[in-house]
């Protein structure tokens, strides 16, 4: 009797040391704005299907693409009585004639800004941040803020349709320290799309973040050619928690080569005027990672930033607020975890396979878990429904067979240990 007992438990222990313990800094908190609207995957960027977890990059994400828990927390905040703009060559007009400028639609191209938008760092603070990548470009512009110690320092505002052609670029910014957020996923302007386009454009670029950054979800989004207004700002906020970002100075390298009028001399020489001056207000100049041109420019004014006394800091620590809506600072720091129910879970996974874990909303404490690499799905619709599904019902499922909810491995062996004890 004793040596069977005695078996079983060994049994127990090895069958407990197989079972993988997931990071619970995977997990969103119950109280988080993001629990229920996005869950942790990790599709791997070398499987020749990564594309197939996302919208087509290039263009608005269709509709059809949104998960329903996106739609439904839509539903479930109230916007302003704000019609999509007509994009009038970059000056959008609104229907009836109402001012653009006025605090109730409150347009950043017509230079309107709310209490919540951040543009004006403190005093003698430099906020570095850098538009549109990933690109061809990156990797110089990276290796030049390696070589300054200033990785950290900086906010990226990256497109989601970059992400997906060059996902290894987006990580080379998040392994070299660097701070990343969101500038939509395909560049348009936001104000003319519809209420739903608006979340596609978020959202999709939040999720592909969040699914190669370890389960950040981003905080903070700069609107493509600063085009916001208060339905816009309304959605960011009310249905993710993004702070909408615009800048106080604009460094024009953008039109360097399209514009006679700029050259890289006349900007730079422009810049560096702004930055011999008073340091009273801080500077958030807009600058971005598209052409070796704008790289350029940063290179050329970095020396004067640093001889003149400015701080750099990212975005987010020039305002001191956190870098992610799940986490503190850094891409290293363990994000907000949680305890599922009263037990913690684990998962078995083969080596072939990208495992994730979704907790739920419900009181109950299950968990849902989803196989994002050895099954790709079959449409990104198919993808955003089944994730919807699984966080907002709360039920316990798998979509592989070899992903297994188990106990972990020192309970397991507890019970082994008290049933040899009692039988």
């Amino acid at each position: 009797m004793f040596t069977n007992n005695l078996l079983a438990t060994f049994s127990l222990v090895v069958l407990a040391a197989t079972a993988v313990p997931v990071d619970e800094s995977w997990l969103q908190p119950r109280d988080s704005e993001v629990h229920e609207l996005f869950y942790k995957r990790a599709p791997n960027p070398s499987d020749s299907n990564f594309a197939s977890n996302y919208p087509a990059p290039g263009s608005s994400p269709p509709t059809d693409s949104l998960p329903q828990a996106w739609l439904d927390k839509l539903k479930s905040i109230t916007l302003p009585d704000i019609k999509p703009s007509n994009p009038n060559n970059g000056y959008p007009t609104y229907a009836d004639g109402e001012t653009p400028q006025d605090q109730h639609i409150c347009s950043f191209t017509y230079e309107c800004t709310t209490d919540e938008d951040l543009y004006n760092p403190p005093s003698g603070t430099f906020a570095l941040s850098f538009d549109d990548g990933p690109t061809n470009v990156s990797p110089d512009l990276y290796d030049y803020l390696a070589s300054n110690n200033i990785s950290t320092a900086v906010t990226h505002f990256m497109i989601g349709g970059n992400i997906v052609y060059d996902p290894f670029g987006m990580q080379a910014a998040a392994k070299a320290g660097g701070h990343l957020a969101v500038h939509t996923w395909s560049h348009q302007y936001t104000t003319t799309l519809s209420n739903e386009q608006v979340l596609g454009e978020l959202g999709w670029t939040m999720q592909i973040i969040s699914d190669l950054n370890g389960g950040r979800i981003p905080k903070y989004w700069r609107p493509p050619y600063g085009d916001v207004d208060n339905r816009v700002r309304a959605i960011a906020k009310g249905v993710f928690g993004l702070e909408t970002v615009v800048w106080n100075t604009d460094s024009s390298d953008w039109a360097i080569g399209g514009n006679p009028q700029y050259t890289h001399d006349s900007v730079v020489s422009q810049v560096n005027q702004w930055l011999s001056g008073s340091k009273d207000k801080g500077l958030l100049l807009l600058e971005h990672e598209s052409k070796d041109t704008t790289v350029a420019v940063f290179k050329a004014i970095l020396p004067s930033i640093r001889s003149n006394g400015w701080t750099i800091k990212n975005v987010a620590d020039a305002f001191h607020m956190d870098w992610y809506v799940n986490a503190g600072k850094t891409n290293t720091e363990a994000i907000t975890t949680m305890s599922v129910g009263a037990s913690t879970f684990a998962v078995t996974n083969s080596t072939s396979q990208q495992s994730s874990t979704s907790a739920s909303a419900s009181t109950t404490g299950s968990a849902s878990t989803t196989s994002s690499a050895s099954q790709a799905p079959s449409s990104t619709s198919t993808t955003a429904a089944t994730a919807a599904a699984a966080v907002s019902s709360g039920s316990g499922s798998s979509s592989s067979a070899s992903s297994t909810l188990l106990l972990p491995g020192y309970a397991m062996a507890g019970l082994g240990f008290l049933a040899a004890l009692f039988v």
